[in-house]
């Protein structure tokens, strides 16, 4: 059976490739044909360029050449996919509904084109509370064409329910359904001793000072992992790394200071020390995460904060995410039958 995905997988974003990596290695494990579809639709500018970092734009474009299996044909239309023979068409995870990134409501995201595969919508993400209300008579247009519809937030569920009368179900981003051990294949060899992880989505001074704390307290090294090196910085900088050595240095560190949801969820993957940011109205996804593990006091608004955080219990984080993984591969095979 032919599974076709449709996802973020060309974005140079280490949480983009990795949540298409992991969805493609479960379901080949549950014994599907699978692809990613080199889906690059002709509205989304190519956003990263060569020249602003070369090591890091090639790494990453090696990396996501063998996600796609080589597929140097690239799918830029609804009229496009309607030729592609599978069997299920999986649309997930990632912002693919955020109509903001795909500069307008995007069929091919909704899988809202022509064929007689099941359509599926797996942990989808929309980034944003609600669409502009323009699109929502098109949304609930598009969700009548998918058979099985999950997305990865509670309020987005809560949102979509509005417009369909099916079920919506709450699901685990990809990455959640591969065990840590599963990652081992493309961790890299450790080089850095021990240290403190600054994986930051831009700019922000809380997440240097909150380092910097820890560190002054532990003597630990920081490492910040960033897109361009700053002149003069306080401390080491990888701003070319692939996403093989964004996991080593995740599953190495001692503890990690991100704003990021998929730093957040590596953190919990690797049953680190971790402390996640506030990002203006971006926090939702994060909320979600920390409450399923029963830890939303490790979501901070800065230094003063740290000494809210409690103790980690992985323990009990663990049973309350088996749970939730046990419920998200359910999804997964009831919705890939026939």
């Amino acid at each position: 059976m032919k599974v076709g995905i449709l996802t973020f997988h060309d974005a140079h974003n280490y949480g983009a490739v990795l949540q298409a990596y992991a969805l493609k290695e479960y379901l080949k494990k549950l014994s599907f044909d699978v692809k990613i579809i080199n889906y690059h639709h002709h509205t989304i500018p190519d956003g990263y360029p060569k020249a602003d970092n070369e090591k890091r734009w090639e790494k990453f474009n090696s990396f996501i050449t063998d996600l796609i299996d080589n597929d140097e044909k690239i799918y830029k239309s609804e009229e496009d996919l309607e030729k592609i023979d599978v069997d299920f068409w999986i649309c997930g995870s990632d912002q693919i509904w955020n109509t903001e990134i795909t500069r307008g409501f995007n069929k091919g995201f909704f899988l809202d084109f022509k064929t007689k595969a099941k359509r599926i919508s797996y942990a989808v993400s929309m980034g944003i509370p609600k669409l502009n209300p323009k699109y929502e008579g098109q949304l609930e247009k598009s969700l009548k064409n998918i058979d099985c519809i999950s997305v990865r937030e509670e309020s987005l569920k809560k949102y979509i329910e509005n417009f369909t009368d099916k079920p919506v179900q709450r699901v685990l981003d990809p990455t959640f359904l591969l065990e840590s051990q599963e990652y081992d294949k493309l961790i890299l060899d450790n080089k850095y001793g021990n240290y403190i992880l600054i994986n930051a989505l831009g700019p922000d001074n809380r997440l240097t000072q909150i380092a910097k704390t820890i560190s002054e307290k532990n003597n630990l090294k920081i490492i910040e992992l960033n897109d361009s090196k700053k002149e003069n910085y306080f401390c080491e900088q990888i701003s070319d790394a692939s996403p093989m050595k964004y996991l080593t240095l995740m599953k190495n560190a001692s503890a990690i200071v991100t704003n990021s949801f998929h730093g957040t969820v590596f953190s919990i993957i690797f049953q680190k020390e971790f402390y996640t940011i506030t990002r203006l109205n971006r926090n939702s996804r994060m909320e979600n995460i920390l409450d399923i593990v029963n830890m939303k006091d490790r979501l901070i608004h800065n230094v003063e904060e740290i000494q809210n955080v409690k103790k980690q219990d992985y323990k009990l984080a663990y049973e309350r995410l088996e749970k939730e993984k046990r419920k998200s591969k359910e999804f997964l095979k009831n919705a890939l039958t026939k």
